[in-house]
């Protein structure tokens, strides 16, 4: 049984290669060792009734080969772009995961683990590519970038997966967002922050990705939250009132900028952002700028600080 914390950055993308990849860590990483391609099929379970899901936690099969490996995923913490959440793996030797497996400390009071056996049913899988790098920063901090092509399927449809995750292995978060700053400026990337597993249950058609309307009150770091949320739906459908709503949030932050020493700088550029997101030609060309992504990694830092 191994338990770790993964915290990690992910990147969104839509179209890139190995090369371009290997030029913009050129100069901005100590040393970068490249692994070998991947090809891994994972398989997502849960209950009929979701029950995963619904307690914040994703069961994945992974296969490698003919190596299986099944892992439950806790929800642990988002702070803006970056997710810190507890993860437990287990090597297994057929698909379906062995819930008896995981240790006591996973579950919530009660669970009713051997129903959930019984009940387990695979709801969507990821299938993709994947190339490692493995890096050291000047401090010794130890990262893995990976570069993630394929597709989720559930139900008959598919969607793509482009995405790149840079993974703290040892060292500094601050080395992360360091790398993170530079890889935003150096390629066309947005901070992503609907893991695949999200986005696997959202193609089952459960928990749909609807627009969230600005509240009278609410603290930075929930109007950060409103921000990315809309931002997600406007990437899926285009909506006006979502672009609508990521402006209103951006102008809002700009207020409480103004007021924060540690970020005054940020005001203007979110600011601009805001006039930007309200134009009735905004398009997601703003998702993919490097100030808008700069500016989410400056407020991810600074609120888990």
């Amino acid at each position: 049984m191994i338990m770790a914390i993964e915290i990690e950055l992910k990147f969104l993308l839509q179209s890139i290669n190995n090369a371009q990849l290997e030029a913009a860590m050129t100069g901005a990483v100590a040393e970068r060792v490249q692994g070998e391609t991947l090809h891994l099929l994972n398989s997502y379970y849960d209950t009929p009734e979701h029950w995963f899901q619904h307690h914040g936690m994703g069961l994945r099969s992974r296969q490698q080969g003919s190596q299986i490996e099944h892992t439950i995923k806790l929800a642990g913490q988002q702070h803006g772009a970056l997710h810190a959440r507890p993860e437990y793996n287990v090597i297994a030797t057929e698909r379906v995961p062995q819930l008896a497996a995981f240790p006591a400390e996973v579950w919530p009071d009660n669970s009713p683990v051997a129903k959930l056996q019984a009940d387990l049913t695979e709801l969507f899988r990821t299938d993709f590519q994947r190339q490692q790098w493995w890096l050291t920063m000047q401090d010794g901090t130890a990262m893995e970038l990976v570069f993630d092509q394929g597709h989720i399927a559930a139900q008959g449809m598919q969607q793509p997966i482009c995405e790149l995750e840079l993974e703290l292995k040892s060292g500094e978060v601050s080395e992360v967002f360091a790398l993170a700053r530079h890889l935003v400026t150096a390629l066309p990337l947005r901070l992503g922050v609907q893991s695949k597993a999200e986005r696997g249950y959202r193609l089952t058609g459960s928990a749909p990705l609807q627009v969230k309307a600005l509240p009278a009150e609410a603290s930075p770091q929930q109007l950060l939250r409103l921000l990315q949320h809309n931002e997600a739906c406007y990437m899926q459908d285009g909506s006006t009132d979502a672009m609508l709503t990521v402006s209103l949030a951006l102008n809002r932050l700009a207020q409480w900028l103004k007021g924060n020493a540690a970020l005054q700088r940020w005001q203007p550029i979110c600011t601009q952002l805001s006039a930007k997101a309200s134009l009735s030609k905004a398009d997601d060309s703003l998702f993919f700028g490097s100030d808008y992504n700069l500016l989410l990694l400056a407020l991810s830092e600074h609120f888990m600080s």
